[in-house]
């Protein structure tokens, strides 16, 4: 009777272990797709957010809230943004912002940066600069673009100088902070294997100077950026700048929107690149 009674209460016993067991591996299983929801969520809440917005916004559209003078509709964004590319008006006017962009960003990076670097190299140069650097960098470059038409006409040159001059600057400042804030224990390392100042200035102030060079880089294309189409608007006959300008005075909202949109993507697009340069040069340097 008692051995009996021993294996049934073993029995109940191991039945209750299994019970438990079961309802730990569902909680288990439970707690993992609830983890898994959430990093799903805050992986995704960016975009879940926009297309959120861009639902409320258009439903607001059709339902006739918004009024069709002042605002226009992602809906009708794609399409006058669609028909304006068909017919060639919104890429000549993107191609002509991008050229003056590119070649005055491009001129600025490589002043830029070569000037940081001597100045932030040698001290006594860097200290002769200081007043400018910081004249122009508290001042908005934008009130210098009377004086530039003054110089050099309404034309192409206009717009290239603009631009230089607004990205030329943040790229010097970051680039000579960098080479000044270098450990010194590195160039002592330098000299003492017998490199000269040339060679020292090439395999340590350029590459430990990488990351404040891509952070002037960054400031300097959001300069940029803002300095071109705010010189197109005023005193040019082409680019996005002056198709919003022009949109603008002949009251069609939706061309406005389309031009808007076009100047963020632009500004998100050469903003990754940068970070994907970024990325490789720092990726490279570590290694």
């Amino acid at each position: 009777m008692n051995s009996v009674k021993i294996k049934k209460e073993a029995y109940s016993r191991s039945q209750q272990v299994g019970a438990r067991e079961g309802l730990n591996k569902k909680s288990n299983k439970s707690r993992k797709k609830e983890k898994n929801l959430g990093s799903f969520l805050l992986n995704y809440l960016g975009p879940i957010t926009v297309i959120l917005v861009l639902t409320i916004w258009e439903s607001l559209y059709q339902t006739g809230i918004i009024n069709p003078i002042f605002l226009s509709a992602p809906s009708q964004i794609v399409k006058v943004g669609y028909e304006l590319t068909l017919s060639g008006d919104l890429t000549e006017n993107l191609l002509f912002t991008l050229g003056n962009f590119s070649l005055g960003f491009g001129m600025a990076a490589i002043i830029g940066i070569l000037v940081g670097l001597i100045t932030g190299w040698y001290r006594p140069i860097g200290k002769a600069f200081d007043p400018f650097l910081t004249a122009m960098l508290g001042t908005p470059r934008i009130v210098l673009l009377p004086l530039i038409t003054l110089w050099v006409g309404v034309g192409f040159s206009s717009k290239v100088v603009i631009v230089f001059i607004a990205g030329v600057f943040p790229i010097i400042l970051n680039t000579m902070t960098g080479v000044r804030n270098l450990d010194p224990n590195l160039t002592r390392v330098s000299s003492s294997f017998g490199a000269s100042a040339i060679q020292t200035f090439i395999t340590v102030a350029l590459p430990g100077s990488l990351p404040q060079i891509v952070s002037g880089l960054r400031v300097g294309i959001g300069q940029s950026l803002v300095a071109v189409i705010a010189a197109e608007m005023f005193v040019s006959t082409g680019g996005i700048g002056y198709f919003v300008a022009q949109s603008s005075a002949n009251f069609n909202i939706d061309r406005v929107f389309v031009g808007i949109v076009v100047i963020i993507i632009l500004g998100m697009l050469i903003t990754s690149s940068v970070k994907m340069i970024e990325s490789r040069l720092l990726k490279h340097r570590i290694e």
